[in-house]
């Protein structure tokens, strides 16, 4: 059938309340994205002449576009779904700041004005001859566009524009829907490789916490140097650390880092100056491994009694100083200061390391959050650690900051309020 004029359709008010219905129903019933663009254009083709239609996304940070979804009547060699173009310096980028759609009747015209245009003369190598651009908008924010394109010049006019303006708002619901069932589906892909990950590594964690403890029962482990007590001491402490870490994971979505609860906190009185010499004894032989060296500075007048989880307080801060150490080169210092004032305990550990751009620090604590700083060994670094760290210190009701100076190293602080959190 061939596409009405617009000009001359008496029903298109009508027709274009039974698309909108139509979409609205099919929405409802959880209809497939695809499915719900194919009916919505089958119908829209009576009110919008086409030979082409595509919907392009913009990435979060609006700097780049990609084709997302495309039906054609011919054979689309050129401009496929996923090609994808950056907006800086493109046509495209005025649409989306603007809001208002683009109409090209000549795009051989359009091609010879515009030669730096890529797309133009891919679209063209495809036949299309002329073009109607609508951007797509949710709440008022630009999240792609609608491309109609013709083998015909001269195809558009402004009536074809208000047709689509009609239907922009549902348009752009589909969208959104589509993209948060695709959100979600990368979210049960991420919990279904982290379930792996927990299993493959509990199992040889939990079979070295199984030999050291037979090794601590053992009559010899008693003649044993005290130099090795304490080393089987710190590793059967932090495979356990490891393992209550990898439970703590296993009971709820990563991606719910900065927003979810981890498990209630284990709260108890803690010695103080016992935890902070378990910790510099860690700090001492972590650092050692890479030729750093590693000093502890206790303020005087700390209180000899805290009110932490002490498994999980001890992992925040053996989290801080393993990254220092990860991104500090060999023969520089590490210092873990402890100190107290208006009724809060600081914890801080600075390092002579790599730095880290000011512009970057912001990444710092958010899910998988890396900088550009690498590893000066080449280390691995997942990126998870401190949106963890971040949480367990807001569990006890506390903050955490960092400085940092590239080429100069890095400062960590955090405080605790003295008493109960």
């Amino acid at each position: 059938m061939e596409p009405l004029a617009v000009e001359s359709m008496n029903g298109a008010n009508i027709l274009l309340g039974k698309i909108v219905q139509e979409i609205n129903t099919k929405m409802g019933s959880g209809c497939p994205f695809d499915q719900i663009l194919e009916s919505l254009f089958d119908s829209l083709i009576i009110l919008i002449p086409f030979d082409r239609i595509g919907i392009a996304l913009v990435d979060a940070e609006a700097k780049s576009i990609r084709l997302e979804w495309v039906k054609s009547r011919i054979s689309v060699n050129s401009i496929k779904r996923g090609y994808s173009a950056n907006l800086e310096g493109s046509s495209l980028k005025r649409i989306i700041e603007t809001g208002e759609p683009r109409i090209i009747n000549d795009l051989r015209e359009y091609a010879a004005v515009n030669n730096q245009s890529a797309s133009t003369k891919l679209i063209l190598k495809d036949g299309m001859l002329s073009n109607l651009t609508c951007p797509l908008r949710s709440d008022n924010k630009a999240i792609g566009v609608v491309f109609f394109s013709s083998r015909d010049p001269d195809t558009y006019r402004d009536a074809h524009i208000q047709v689509f303006k009609s239907i922009a708002d549902e348009l752009s619901v589909v969208v959104e829907q589509a993209k948060l069932k695709d959100y979600f589906t990368e979210i049960r892909k991420r919990d279904l490789a982290l379930s792996k990950i927990i299993h493959d590594i509990r199992s040889p964690v939990s079979v070295i916490e199984g030999y050291l403890e037979l090794a601590s029962e053992e009559e010899w482990y008693d003649s044993l140097p005290v130099k090795f007590k304490d080393i089987c001491s710190i590793l059967k402490r932090n495979t356990s650390s490891i393992l209550s870490l990898l439970d703590e994971l296993r009971e709820y979505s990563l991606v719910s880092i900065p927003k979810g609860s981890l498990t209630p906190l284990s709260l108890g009185e803690v010695a103080l100056n016992d935890f902070c010499i378990d910790i510099s004894a860690v700090g001492e032989i972590l650092a050692a491994t890479k030729d750093i060296s590693f000093e502890t500075d206790l303020s005087e007048g700390l209180p000899p009694v805290i009110t932490i989880d002490r498994n999980r307080m001890q992992r925040v801060l053996e989290n801080l100083i393993t990254n220092s150490i990860k991104f500090s080169k060999r023969g520089t210092k590490i210092t873990f200061s402890v100190w107290s004032h208006d009724d809060r305990i600081y914890f801080s550990i600075a390092d002579e390391g790599l730095g880290i751009r000011t512009d970057e620090l912001p990444k710092l604590f958010t899910d998988f959050g890396k900088t550009s700083t690498l590893p000066s060994e080449g280390e691995k670094s997942s990126g998870l650690g401190l949106a963890i760290v971040k949480n367990i210190i807001e569990q006890h009701s506390g903050q955490i900051s960092v400085e940092s100076s590239v080429g100069r190293g890095s400062t960590f602080t955090f405080w605790l309020p003295l008493g109960r959190p």
